[in-house]
């Protein structure tokens, strides 16, 4: 196939363009001891040498599986290149994931060696050596001690590769010199909101492809701050570390989501890739701010929320200067709201990419008035991920955008979505028979989620295929829009909609635990929630979600209407299977779980 691109193909041709700007430039930066530190690219490019070296004087061979279970920092990036560049296959873990998980990875993908942050993740593999048959080393970043002979420190392998590079007789730039564009590069387990996970085998011009592709459709600014906090085990963020590096940027990793927010206001990021439960968050946040705040207040807010929206719908998401006398109306709104909602990203924020779930109309637009563009995008791990986005010359909330170049879109009769281009993954590894199942005759990925273009070929997905829901009556219902009602309320974080061939649909939910212990506290008498369990047994937060629910499901047809509402007793986790590793919700495992309560919603 004729490409519109002339593409780099390799991750190793990737990293030498970018190099070619400049090696003295900062790279990776991280916190320490309360400073920021820095690796330029030069610094990054001799590590990850003698890390790669390293790992071929423990014996590991072109084509060999080796894991990464870390959080966010500069060893999982420098690792990965090195896995890049001589041609081994390198396998991420989530951080989050408990033994049994780490163990089919492990066990299913054939690592040789596994390379972990710290202490606590080498635990959960130590008691698992046994029963992982093709593990022979075990490294760890932080460089903690163990006795065993098997189990290294982090600067120890960089010293065995300089030992190996010494002796060889081959070099690193030779080995990478080697690699066809359709080797393999990564396989990457999707988390899976059902079944054992899948591995996803990415070639090396799959992600040297959607790389460049990302760049030629959104257009991202050189030489900027990017603060990383979402798992690069996740593909999404993985590819947004590798994309910001080979336009020269500075990939700040933030300490944890629980500094996010002083992390934001240190590094004074340019752009950031996000999930819209973050930005959620601060939405929710900044409305019980208001709610909170005196009328006169109120009013400002009220009024400058509909100039904003205003602004962006004739403006901004063409991403045109706002003119006439709604230019001063707007210039005001900023002065006296926008300016504070833009402080909270520190301030010089150009664009939140988001992925991974729905974004809702009414917070995208928000955060762009407050002139944090926020850019919508969709993907499939299986695609490197990404395959559509919105970009700066045309916004279109409520949509995931326009194809990136080369990628072919086909929406089935029944709406599925299909995709191909240079993206599409090779397969599933060791697993021909799903293979075949997702991929067909002609190229085509078939996604499962369903969707439609509209009139500007901006793409809209709807649901899930396996979830649409028929009910009894023969009404055909995308959970996913009662979903979004439900949670565009600021006191439901989450909700998980049922009623397939049922009479009605009903919902479990998850309240959001701070607004509604800032709510309770306004209440006469006062009410207050130390715990989530706590919240969730109140009678008095059970009116609140009913009033909610009332409210903002007036735009739906009454057969798309929740009849009846569960509030967990415990809020959905990674660690009670609720959630998947990359925070997607597994739907047969809650309906599962609260068989009993759902029956009982149904007993009319």
């Amino acid at each position: 196939m004729k490409y519109s691109i002339n593409y780099i193909k390799t991750l190793p041709d990737i990293f030498a363009d970018a190099y070619l700007r400049g090696p003295d430039r900062k790279l990776y930066n991280y916190k320490e001891d309360g400073e920021w530190k820095s690796f330029t690219y030069c610094q990054v490019l001799e590590t990850f040498e003698r890390l790669g070296f390293g790992l071929r004087a423990l014996g590991c061979k072109e084509k060999d599986r080796i894991g990464i279970l870390s959080e966010n920092r500069p060893e999982w990036g420098m690792t990965d290149w090195a896995c890049a560049h001589f041609n081994m296959v390198s396998v991420p873990i989530y951080q989050t994931s408990i033994p049994a998980q780490i163990k089919y990875i492990i066990n299913h993908s054939g690592c040789k060696v596994v390379i972990v942050s710290n202490k606590e993740q080498a635990l959960k593999i130590i008691p698992m050596k046994s029963v992982l048959k093709s593990l022979e080393y075990l490294v760890v970043m932080n460089n903690e001690r163990f006795d065993d002979n098997w189990i290294l420190g982090f600067d120890e392998l960089l010293e065995k590769g300089d030992i190996e590079k010494q002796s060889s007789d081959i070099s690193m730039r030779q080995i990478a010199d080697k690699i066809a564009p359709e080797e393999l590069w990564s396989i990457i387990y999707t988390s899976g909101t059902s079944g054992v996970p899948k591995g996803v085998m990415i070639s090396h011009f799959n992600i040297a492809a959607n790389i460049q592709q990302t760049q030629e459709h959104v257009g991202i600014q050189h030489d900027k701050r990017w603060l990383s906090f979402l798992p690069l085990s996740h593909s999404f963020e993985r590819v947004g570390s590798l994309f910001s590096l080979w336009i020269g940027a500075e990939i700040y990793y933030a300490e944890s989501i629980a500094k996010i927010t002083e992390n934001l206001k240190e590094v004074k990021p340019h752009y950031m890739s996000t999930v819209p439960r973050l930005l959620d968050k601060i939405y929710a946040v900044v409305l019980d701010q208001v709610v909170t705040g005196p009328p006169a207040k109120q009013k400002i807010f009220y009024w400058a929320e509909r100039i904003g929206q205003e602004a962006v719908e004739k403006y901004l998401a063409y991403n045109k200067p706002v003119r006439g006398p709604l230019a001063v109306k707007y210039a005001l709104a900023k002065k006296l709201v926008f300016g504070k909602i833009s402080s909270v990203f520190g301030g010089e924020m150009i664009n939140c990419i988001s992925g991974g779930a729905p974004l809702s109309a009414t917070v995208g637009s928000f955060f762009t008035a407050a002139g944090i563009r926020v850019l919508e995008g969709y993907g499939l791990t299986e695609m490197s991920p990404i395959t559509h986005s919105n970009n700066n010359e045309h916004i279109k909330f409520g949509t995931v955008g326009r194809a990136l170049p080369d990628v072919e879109t086909k929406i089935m009769d029944d709406g599925e979505i299909l995709l191909r281009g240079p993206n599409r993954m090779l397969g599933y590894y060791k697993d021909t028979h799903e293979t075949e199942e997702a991929i067909d005759r002609d190229g085509w990925f078939h996604t499962g989620d369903v969707g439609y273009m509209d009139e500007d070929g901006f793409l809209k997905i709807t649901d899930r295929k396996k979830d649409l829901i028929v009910t009894s009556g023969g009404k055909n219902i995308a959970p996913a829009a009662a979903e979004r009602a439900v949670t565009a309320s600021k006191y439901i974080e989450q909700a998980v909609v049922i009623g397939d061939r049922r009479k009605y649909l009903v919902v479990i939910l998850v309240p959001f635990l701070e607004t509604i212990q800032k709510w309770g506290k306004r209440q006469d008498p006062p009410l207050n929630f130390m715990s989530y369990e706590d919240m969730a047994a109140s009678k008095e937060v059970e009116k609140l979600i009913k009033e909610e629910l009332e409210i903002n499901q007036q735009g739906l047809a009454r057969y798309e209407q929740i009849k009846y509402f569960f509030i967990a007793p415990q809020p959905f986790t990674i660690e009670g299977g609720e959630l998947t590793a990359s925070m997607k919700v597994r739907r047969n495992k809650i309906m599962e779980q609260y068989a009993d309560e759902i029956e009982a919603m149904y007993k009319d």
